[in-house]
């Protein structure tokens, strides 16, 4: 039988069980041995099965090696210790390698004879009944939900299961890009539709909208997952690289059931783990220098996923030492990135200067950092998926790293403005209000023009003015939008606005300096294309 057929649906539900050992493996290694080894023992044997029946050998017999361990482990032959744990992992990651080989372009089999030979030995040894783990002890909850495959207490009601297909990510991408094509096409034809006057043929065109609405949100959904499937695979990575830095992590994740496009959620995971990796090395001390700060010896990691109105946001956060401005400052100015006389940044010139490529404070370069790359990384993915970075950080308490990031990378909804004889697309997410502007809002603060709408005051700023146009020849012309980033907030001016519309958002490499102010292009109703602003760039 030809199983080279097989193989992608062999990987990716190999993945999945290999990201179900790791966590069994962690949670093992906290100390829930009651719940963690069944699942382990189940998962491997799942591997098992499914590499014998593709004659992946190295799949087969590793996966053999390693349930004969963990089913004397689950019937009390052996106890957990620190060495069986070690061996474990160790033969985990291999058996991810050796799932990787026999699933490549040129496919071969790992040599597994070593790590079957550790594996046999921890099974035969005789062990203490004993187990320190020198991460954070978490208790297993007794009354949690009982892992999938348990039976469920005769008491409950049955749940109504559901059912699931595994479809090539591909085809919806497929599906998403011809929906905004028919979206742009919609636009046209109810532009036509309104110009000729034709009341039947505004009628149908609406019906279509209409329909063509439903399909639109049915396909955005299908393609909506929530973040613990990139997430997952993050907490054994903290765990090896806190062993590799001699420090102590406890790493919690919350908000595993958020959702986020399938595209955006792809994108996301590499500026994810940079940043847990300089939380990791830049942020969180050693064991011994917390003691001497008066901090408990284990430092909290936290990686969070919440909603926030048309955005997600991503937070890593740690009770680490926090950004220290005494090293980055001198080094700043010593680049030249600040004036010579600055004692002091903001937390938006901080992010500015450790989001440029080559800065770094570390004193050599590790395999983890120093080579200043990890912050510029995550700054110019954000930027790229139309999001926004945020830092907030405490000396001595603790950094907070946020990515606000759409939704979907796909459709949004915009405001369009013109300015000139150009239409530029402002994404209705970080629009709060719109306001035709008068000579008694413009104002003058501290050397510099502000707007002023009700009580308070907003910095303004000129499109015409950041696209390379000369000033409007009366300076109090134009339309005000209020824009709102994070817990930012400024008066942007144009010429005059056309209306709002949903926009197929077109990614594009931006010329010159264009590429920081726009995020991406689209096409309007009339054919013609209009430039995406991104307001991180403006305030």
């Amino acid at each position: 039988m030809d199983t080279g057929r097989y193989a992608k649906l062999f990987l990716s539900e190999s993945r999945e069980n290999l990201s179900e050992i790791n966590n069994a493996l962690l949670e093992l290694e906290r100390g829930g041995s009651d719940t963690a080894i069944p699942r382990l023992f189940r998962a491997v044997h799942t591997m098992k099965g499914m590499g014998a029946a593709m004659g992946y050998t190295s799949v087969g017999e590793l996966s053999h090696e390693l349930e004969t361990l963990l089913d004397k482990l689950r019937n009390g032959a052996l106890v957990v210790t620190r060495p069986i744990i070690d061996t474990l992992f160790s033969g985990v990651d291999a058996l991810e390698q050796a799932v990787d080989l026999a699933t490549g372009a040129a496919p071969q089999q790992l040599d597994v004879k070593d790590i079957m030979t550790r594996i046999r030995t921890a099974s035969s040894e005789e062990t203490a009944p004993t187990f320190t783990s020198e991460f954070a002890i978490v208790p297993v909850d007794k009354k949690a939900p009982a892992p999938s495959g348990s039976s469920a207490p005769a008491s409950q009601a049955p749940q109504k299961t559901s059912r699931h297909i595994r479809i090539d990510a591909k085809r919806l991408d497929t599906l998403m890009n011809v929906v905004g094509e028919l979206v742009i096409a919609r636009d046209r034809i109810q532009k036509i539709a309104e110009q000729l006057g034709d009341e039947s043929l505004l009628e149908a065109t609406l019906r279509a909208s209409q329909i063509l609405a439903n399909l639109q949100n049915e396909i955005m959904t299908s393609r909506m997952v929530p973040v613990w499937q990139i997430f997952e695979r993050f907490p054994r990575i903290v765990r090896d690289t806190a062993r590799s830095l001699g420090k102590e992590v406890d790493f919690k994740i919350e908000g595993r059931e958020i959702e986020l496009d399938r595209s955006m959620l792809d994108e996301m995971g590499e500026p994810v783990l940079h940043l847990l990796r300089n939380s990791l090395d830049h942020g969180v001390e050693t064991p011994d220098d917390r003691e001497k700060a008066g901090k408990p010896r284990v430092a909290t990691l936290i990686l969070t996923a919440e909603r926030d109105r048309a955005t997600v946001l991503i937070r890593v956060t740690d009770d680490g030492r926090g950004i220290d401005q005494s090293r980055v400052l001198p080094r700043a100015k010593k680049l030249g990135l600040v004036e010579p006389g600055t004692t002091k940044l903001s937390e938006q010139e901080l992010v500015s200067i450790i989001s440029r490529p080559g800065f770094s404070t570390a004193e050599k370069v590790t395999e983890i950092s120093g080579r200043g790359v990890g912050f510029d990384i995550v700054a110019t993915r954000v930027r790229a998926l139309g999001g926004s970075l945020e830092v907030h950080t405490d000396a001595g308490l603790g950094t907070s790293v946020s990515m606000r990031l759409p939704l979907t990378l796909a459709i949004s909804r915009a405001l369009l403005a013109r300015v000139d004889k150009e239409v530029y697309a402002i994404p209705l997410t970080h629009v709060l209000e719109t306001f035709s502007l008068s000579q008694p809002m413009l104002l003058e603060s501290k050397g510099r023009q502000v707007v002023a709408i009700r009580d308070d005051l907003f910095t303004a700023i000129w499109l015409r003015e950041r696209v390379g146009l000369p000033a409007a020849a009366t300076a109090a012309s134009g339309q005000v939008v209020l824009i709102e980033l994070a817990e930012r907030r400024a008066a942007l001016i144009v010429d005059e606005f056309i209306g709002q519309q949903e926009i197929v958002v077109k990614q594009f490499d931006g010329v010159n300096a264009s590429k920081t102010l726009f995020s991406g292009a689209t096409i309007l109703g009339d054919g013609s294309p209009a430039l995406i602003v991104d307001a991180s760039s403006l305030l």
